[in-house]
């Protein structure tokens, strides 16, 4: 069978006269007022939320039910019932709907090309403190814009997901990241921090160890491995430790919820930990310090774009000021 042809009939709504449908030619607006029917169950009250007269959408549906050649509605004392037929065709009609808004879709894109974006790779945490502040930099600067953002954790190094900008971690410990195509740009250092009730005994402590964590039941946040974990592994052979991790999560929420419910403490970059539950308390990590390194990594090809220009401006920025 061959997919119906959709042409939108420039007609004025007073004009009823059925055409055969053989063809499988459609009226859509003789389709949108039927749709309109069926949703409201009355002609009289979709005929108001099309802004149409009552008459003009009776005589739009009278002219469809005969056109279609069965029953879409029966009257009803002063009303109408939709017959189980009318409801079906009205259903069906909604892919001629889609079809019609994609075909608008594509002529619009080739009038005017399609519309740019940006993509923006970062964790959670950035996502949280820094994007809504980027983001309405970006926004009033160029509006026209589409801005995705998506998350880059676990993932770790250059050869992740293709994005315009990402914001990536690196354990503060190890050497650099350097991709042949990314310009590259440090941003901040992002020390870790103990994550623990407010009645734990080490909360009395204004810094805490990393020694102090070897009797502790932890909570890793890197199932899957990410910079995040690395930092705390370094951390942990450094202090001649080994950790006893008592559940995993790639996600700081969860890992938060988790402190909260008395499974487990856990060590965080700062930035993770900026808005904590009123039960839950942080203290720096100390002997050796851990940080992770947040590097902000653009493609090359798209770094002399106005809008990646203000892009990378605006986290340094807000980079700095998160570390005031």
């Amino acid at each position: 069978m061959t997919a119906p042809v959709v042409r939108e009939k420039q007609r004025s709504p007073h004009d009823h006269q059925p055409e055969p449908y053989d063809e499988q030619v459609w009226d859509l607006n003789r389709l949108r007022m039927w749709r309109a029917v069926v949703s409201a169950e009355s002609v009289t009250a979709a005929a108001r939320n099309l802004q149409y007269s009552p008459a003009s959408v009776s005589q739009q549906i009278i002219a469809l039910q005969q056109a279609v050649g069965f029953p879409l509605y029966r009257r009803a004392g002063r009303g109408i019932e939709i017959t189980e037929a009318g409801r079906r065709f009205a259903e069906e009609a909604d892919a001629l709907f889609r079809q019609s808004a994609r075909l608008t879709d594509t002529v619009e894109a080739l009038r005017s090309g399609p519309r740019e974006h940006v993509s923006i790779g970062c964790s959670s945490s950035v996502a949280r403190e820094w994007i809504p502040r980027v983001l309405r930099e970006a926004v009033g600067e160029f509006p026209h814009l589409r801005y995705d953002v998506m998350t880059n954790e676990p993932f770790t190094g250059t050869e992740g997901r293709a994005v315009d900008v990402d914001v990536v971690s690196e354990p503060g410990a190890s050497e650099p990241v350097s991709g042949a195509n990314v310009a590259r740009e440090h941003l901040c250092d992002d020390p870790y921090v103990l994550v623990l009730p407010v009645d734990h005994p080490l909360s009395d402590l204004s810094a805490v160890p990393v020694g102090e964590l070897a009797d502790l039941p932890l909570l890793d946040p890197a199932v899957q491995g990410s910079a995040t974990g690395d930092v705390i592994d370094h951390a942990t052979r450094a202090a001649g430790i080994s950790p006893r991790f008592s559940a995993r999560a790639d996600d700081h929420y969860g890992i938060l919820a988790m402190v909260s419910a008395g499974i487990g403490v856990a060590a965080l970059p700062r930035l993770a930990v900026a808005d904590l539950p009123p039960d839950l308390t942080s203290r720096p990590l100390t002997d050796p310090a851990p940080h992770r390194r947040i590097m902000l990594h653009i493609d090359r090809a798209s770094a002399h774009l106005p809008h990646v220009v203000l892009l990378r401006d605006a986290f340094i920025r807000t980079a700095a000021a998160s570390s005031e």
